[in-house]
């Protein structure tokens, strides 16, 4: 069985390098990253025991490199590799700065800097491959991967506001979504890096790929709604994503966003089932306002 010691082992050799585990970094629940260092500079770990992820990571590689030379503040990849045993790992820079896991320090600057920084998405994924604006139609009309029923066999609340988003998508099934934006796929305000009140860094980039960069847009305005940004900041968020996109694109992002992350808590932090719960009612009371 691999370990973070033993993947750090064989990147060694691979790479002629000698660095050493410092600490797992804070934060992360679908993925773990950890400090390195080679007593000149520090790098960050990421890797996954899955080697089916191995072409999502070799693919989030090019993308990571068009997102950076369009200025968005991503850390720089520094290399990509699969262990023998298949796991594929990168290597990163590291960003100073602390994660935003306090949603309550956004001010409307720091909002709009975000937002700023999510527009120089656009247009950067022009050719086919993993699209988040398929994974939306196809979640919320045609049920794949199951997730839309199985969030609808929770019943109580969290069925009844899959329903309301259920009836608010309804009349865009039809709809053609837009398709060529980067799209991060999992912005939240956890996996913002700020230092010195700037945003000097924007992680866990590994799920990326076009669609419309109002899915993470409405990401962030649900991110906002549930972890206690102050008021308007929400609104904020939200009102970009329909400028980025219109009503029907966003309302499906926001629908799967809903779906996706209420399938995850419940299977993996249950306690976060009041706040997933708040920002989609507040989403839902934003695009029917």
């Amino acid at each position: 069985m691999e370990t973070t010691e033993s993947v750090v082992g064989e990147l060694n050799v691979a790479l002629g390098t000698d660095y050493q585990f410092v600490r797992q970094l804070p934060g992360g629940f679908q993925s773990s990253a950890y400090e390195l260092t080679d007593g000149a500079a520090r790098v960050v770990l990421k890797w996954t025991d899955d080697p089916g992820w191995a072409p999502r990571v070799r693919r989030a590689a090019e993308l990571v490199r068009r997102a950076r030379a369009a200025g968005y503040p991503t850390p720089e990849w520094l290399t990509v590799g699969t262990t023998a045993a298949g796991s594929p790992y990168q290597l990163q820079e590291f960003v100073p700065g602390v994660g935003l896991h306090d949603a309550s320090v956004i001010t409307e600057s720091l909002a709009r800097e975000i937002i700023a920084i999510c527009e120089t998405q656009r247009g950067l994924v022009p050719e086919e491959g993993i699209s988040w604006s398929a994974y939306s139609r196809g979640v919320v009309f045609e049920d794949w991967d199951g997730v839309w029923e199985r969030v609808r066999g929770y019943g109580g609340e969290s069925a009844e506001i899959l329903r309301e988003y259920e009836q608010l998508c309804r009349p865009y099934r039809d709809e053609k979504l837009p398709d060529d934006d980067l799209v991060h796929g999992d912005l939240n305000v956890g996996n913002l890096i700020v230092n010195n009140g700037r945003i000097s860094g924007i992680i866990d980039i590994e799920a990326a790929g076009a669609g419309s960069r109002a899915y993470d847009l409405v990401s962030l305005a649900t991110s906002a709604a549930r972890d206690g940004a102050p008021p308007g900041i929400d609104e904020l968020f939200l009102q970009a994503a329909l400028r980025a996109a219109g009503h029907p694109t966003t309302a499906i992002s926001a629908a799967t966003a809903y779906a996706t992350i209420t399938e995850f808590v419940h299977n993996h932090a249950r306690n976060s089932q009041t706040h997933v719960r708040r920002g989609a009612r507040r989403v839902l009371e934003l695009l029917d306002g």
